[in-house]
């Protein structure tokens, strides 16, 4: 697992950054394996949580356009559940223009039919945006097929709209807080093993210089014996 010392600096900086810590999965795009990073802290259970290099869906994060390295939130909530809740949240699981916008005057619903399957379900919330920016949110009344779904006329009339995903319930957080303690124990737990391997190191040291003399002198009383 990748605990960044990031968490400690200012959000200027982390906006310079890498930032390091749990996503949703659903918020990815695409995904590498990345080799750890310098500051990473890997330790006991969370050495075991794949550490990957992302791409987000969503483009509106402050820190889409970065690099990132983040590692799934699933992952580290079964090693320690206190780091991560759930939140209310829009997922970019659509994201994506309508291909068609018709009124249906028989039910008086505005069908959206999108370029690929949406997913939705009667009664999920979705969000819009027009083409001057503006977020909407919409209740989705019926779906007609797998490709379009019908929510109230109530919207700016537009020929098109951009729909950018479904309200889940459920989305990944992370508290931070919990991460700040975990990284200080983490931290604490690393400071005392690598003090008790640079012991190790000195001892070790300290024979070898130990038997490197006698080999001398060992050589030695050989050579005048010759």
């Amino acid at each position: 697992m990748g605990i960044g010392t990031n968490f400690f600096l200012s959000q200027q900086t982390i906006e310079k950054k890498n930032i390091y810590f749990p996503m949703d999965e659903r918020l990815i795009q695409r995904k590498i394996l990345t080799d750890p990073v310098q500051d990473s802290l890997l330790l006991e259970d969370f050495q075991k949580i794949p550490f990957y290099k992302a791409v987000y869906t969503e483009k509106d994060f402050p820190f889409a356009s970065k690099e990132h390295y983040y590692f799934p939130a699933d992952s580290i909530s079964s090693y320690s559940p206190g780091l991560v809740d759930e939140q209310i949240a829009y997922i970019p699981d659509i994201y994506s223009n309508t291909d068609k916008v018709i009124y249906n005057r028989n039910t008086d619903l505005l069908e959206l039919t999108m370029p690929n399957k949406h997913n939705l379900i009667s009664g999920d919330y979705i969000m819009l945006e027009t083409k001057d920016g503006m977020k909407l949110e919409s209740k989705v009344e019926k779906i007609p097929n797998e490709f379009t779904f019908s929510i109230k006329n109530n919207l700016p009339k537009s020929h098109s709209y951009f729909v950018r995903g479904k309200k889940v319930s459920d989305l990944k957080h992370l508290d931070r807080d919990e991460l700040i303690v975990l990284n200080m124990k983490i931290t604490q737990l690393l400071e005392l093993k690598m003090k008790d391997w640079a012991k190790r190191t000195e001892l070790m040291e300290n024979k070898i210089e130990f038997i490197e003399k006698e080999l001398r002198r060992i050589t030695s009383t050989l050579n005048k014996m010759k």
